[in-house]
């Protein structure tokens, strides 16, 4: 294994084999012992390859069942591959799904040096980080209450603190930021800021995609349990987002309605307008920005459509996104129309910046999904520097 390298897969698959009838009581054996209780065969990853180097922040994304937890489960050691390889280089500190690790029966106390244990601490440093732990999981009145009687959030922030505290050179993350509350979320944000700079090597799992970008040096994405792409947070994640999540909706679409695969509602010509009213494409910092979205029904009902608009810099950096659904506005479609989205004084600075734009169902399910395929210009206006305006006044004594 390279020196550089903290986790290295190659070629991992894991099989599971799944009884079609399961049969628990001895009632169901003995009635059922001449019938053949048939197998099938599911994989939940398939011929994975990957490097994770260390003092990296790795994320992965991906839907619900592409196989995330199961190859975490793999590197912690909890699941054998059924066929590969996977090495680690270095102390493993895993915080997986919701409960892995925890007695329900036992109190915070107890099970912070339960777990602590398996984790590498000894005694005495488990007392010596025992305080630290519970007043980073705000469970100071609740210390020697059992776990059963937690709330999921109590939960996830008692085992993400005990987490942090092993003296690991990895850390596993399974979904640390799901339940827990706005305050716990910024400071799983201060700890993953630290052991960035401490050179921590963290494998991320997760389907908070902004953290994705914040954080990550690279992003790998899984569908179908085999790895679609690894590189770049922003590119990963927008692929994921605006392209392969749209197949996928639609999928899902497609499969109520086969009958049909016309797009329900369509983006038929999209302009941009300047101060003046012209059609423009490059503009001033400050100045009135119109987006006029000409669309088209080919369908008599669309139900619940939402029109949403994202804005990126030309290297895919996310500046701006919004929808009606957010703003609580309703549409209400003709069978053609122009809708249209004005900011009174643009607020970016200078540069190349790309738009994307989509009609979907307020579930997310796609109708008409285009992924920057629009471009604007602005040029600087001021004496100002950077990406956006930002209105600041001096006051001086």
């Amino acid at each position: 294994m390279k020196q550089n390298i903290a986790i290295s897969a190659k070629n991992i698959s894991k099989r599971f084999i799944i009884p079609h009838e399961k049969r628990q009581t001895v009632r169901e054996h003995l009635f059922h012992f001449w019938k053949k209780n048939t197998k099938k065969e599911f994989y939940a990853l398939r011929n994975i390859n990957f490097e994770v180097k260390r003092g990296e922040f790795f994320g992965i994304i991906g839907r619900n069942g592409s196989g995330k937890s199961t190859l975490l489960k793999i590197i912690t050691g909890i699941y054998q591959p059924t066929s590969g390889k996977i090495t680690k280089k270095g102390l493993i500190s895993p915080f997986l799904e919701l409960g892995v690790g925890f007695n329900p029966e036992l109190s915070a106390r107890e099970n912070v040096y339960l777990n602590g244990t398996i984790l590498g601490l000894s005694k005495k440093q488990i007392d010596q980080r025992f305080q630290k732990i519970i007043e980073f999981a705000e469970l100071e009145k609740f210390v020697d209450t059992k776990l059963k009687n937690y709330s999921s959030g109590m939960q996830v922030r008692l085992a993400f603190s005990v987490a942090i505290q092993a003296d690991a050179d990895i850390l596993l993350l399974d979904e640390v930021l799901a339940v827990g509350d706005a305050s716990f979320q910024q400071k799983c944000f201060d700890i993953f800021r630290k052991f960035k700079k401490d050179g921590k090597t963290i494998v991320f799992v997760s389907h908070d995609l902004g953290s994705m970008r914040q954080f990550c040096n690279r992003v790998m994405y899984f569908k179908d349990n085999k790895i679609k792409m690894i590189g770049d947070p922003n590119e990963v994640v927008d692929h994921y987002l605006y392209e392969d999540k749209k197949d996928e909706e639609e999928t899902k679409k497609d499969q109520k309605d086969k009958s049909s695969k016309i797009k329900p509602i369509e983006i038929t010509k999209v302009e941009f307008i300047d101060k003046f009213g012209n059609k423009n494409k490059t503009y001033l910092a400050g100045d009135k920005f119109t987006i006029k979205v000409h669309y088209q029904k080919n369908v008599k009902i669309v139900e619940e459509p939402v029109l949403g608009l994202a804005i990126y810099r030309e290297d895919g950096l996310h500046i701006y996104g919004t929808n009606t659904n957010l703003q609580k506005i309703s549409l209400k479609l003709k069978d053609k129309g122009v809708i249209e989205l004005t900011n009174n004084q643009l607020p970016l600075i200078q540069g190349k910046f790309l738009v994307t734009l989509a009609f979907h169902h307020q579930d997310g399910t796609a109708y008409d999904w285009q992924d920057k395929k629009w471009d604007f210009y602005v040029q600087k206006g001021g004496s100002h520097d950077g990406l956006v305006e930002l209105d600041f006044k001096y006051k001086t004594p």
